[in-house]
């Protein structure tokens, strides 16, 4: 869960003196020592001090938000056609990248009752995915989704009622951490649990979008935190420009746009600046933008400095 102002005041100060008293710490910020004592309670709750003797836990809490499918990927190309069958889907490969950044990830999705379903949870548990967290649905198989050189051709998957359901199952988990990776089709389900909350006390709400020329970008990204735009042509930034800005402008922190091959703009309320790419540094604007983001979010996260956090996605990016 994403920390009150005064609590970082007091993580920081216990994190330079960790012998420093509930009184002292009362005197420093001029608050009662009573007050002290609720904050300190408030963070041990959150998982940041761990017990008694201001133990810190320096753990950053992910949760991934999105679906796990099987891929049925035909390609078919000169005459020649050749059929891949593999597990994909957001929620299943951003939760294995972040994993091995370093991060420590849960899961919340939704998987049928079935053979494919535990394959995915197999394959999940073997990069110390928390996987508790995946609702399987009894009455449904896991999602497929047919793909041709890289074209959506079919999926059948779940209805819009199982996912609030998921939503509505793992609230808690959802908005009790500090970094939330929202795949793109659950932003919105997430915009509607999240506008009533208490926004300091909601997690970084990070997502990507790929848009298409002329395409909009939705109301519903007011009040995400971070924000990965994937675009054909850096051109068309300049269509973006005024929304992006009412974004920052709403509260959001970090807007990136890219095309993937020439360069990385990013925005906030300082204003825009832009990083070229180099050659060996493209990745597809639209495919493997979420490999971006979760570059972005490990950096973010672990408080490194915005132009590696950057460095950190883009080589995330060209390597997927």
């Amino acid at each position: 869960m994403r920390l009150t102002f005064r609590e970082k005041e007091i993580l920081g100060l216990l994190k330079q003196e960790p012998l420093i008293s509930q009184e002292e710490i009362a005197k420093r910020f001029g608050i009662t020592r009573s007050s002290v004592a609720v904050h300190i309670s408030n963070l041990m709750k959150k998982g940041v001090i761990l017990g008694k003797g201001y133990v810190l836990n320096d753990v950053v809490s992910v949760v991934v938000l999105g679906n796990c499918l099987l891929v049925i990927d035909v390609e078919d190309e000169g005459g020649t056609s050749s059929i891949d069958i593999n597990w994909g889907g957001f929620a299943f490969a951003a939760s294995q990248s972040l994993a091995d950044f370093g991060s420590s990830v849960k899961i919340v999705s939704i998987i049928g009752d079935d053979e494919q379903g535990e394959l995915i949870l197999k394959q999940l548990s073997q990069k110390k995915i928390d996987i508790s967290n995946i609702y399987r649905h009894n009455n449904k198989r896991t999602t497929r989704q047919v793909r041709h050189n890289g074209e959506l051709l079919f999926q059948e998957g779940f209805s819009p009622d199982d996912y609030e359901k998921v939503l509505n199952l793992r609230e808690w988990i959802i908005f009790n951490c500090e970094w939330l990776v929202v795949e793109p089709s659950w932003q919105e389900y997430v915009h509607r649990k999240a506008i009533n909350k208490d926004a300091e006390k909601l997690p970084y709400l990070c997502t990507c979008l790929s848009l298409e020329a002329d395409q909009l970008i939705p109301y519903y990204l007011n009040g995400f935190n971070l924000l990965v735009i994937g675009l054909a042509d850096i051109i068309q930034f300049n269509n973006y420009r005024t929304r992006i800005q009412e974004l920052i402008e709403a509260g959001m922190d970090h807007c990136i746009v890219t095309d993937g091959h020439s360069t990385v703009i990013h925005v906030n309320h300082r204003g825009m600046q832009e990083y070229p790419l180099l050659p060996n540094q493209s990745f597809h604007h639209a495919q493997h933008l979420l490999y971006l983001l979760c570059g972005m979010v490990y950096g973010l996260s672990n408080s490194y400095p915005l132009r590696q956090a950057i460095r950190m996605g883009v080589g995330t990016a060209s390597m997927a």
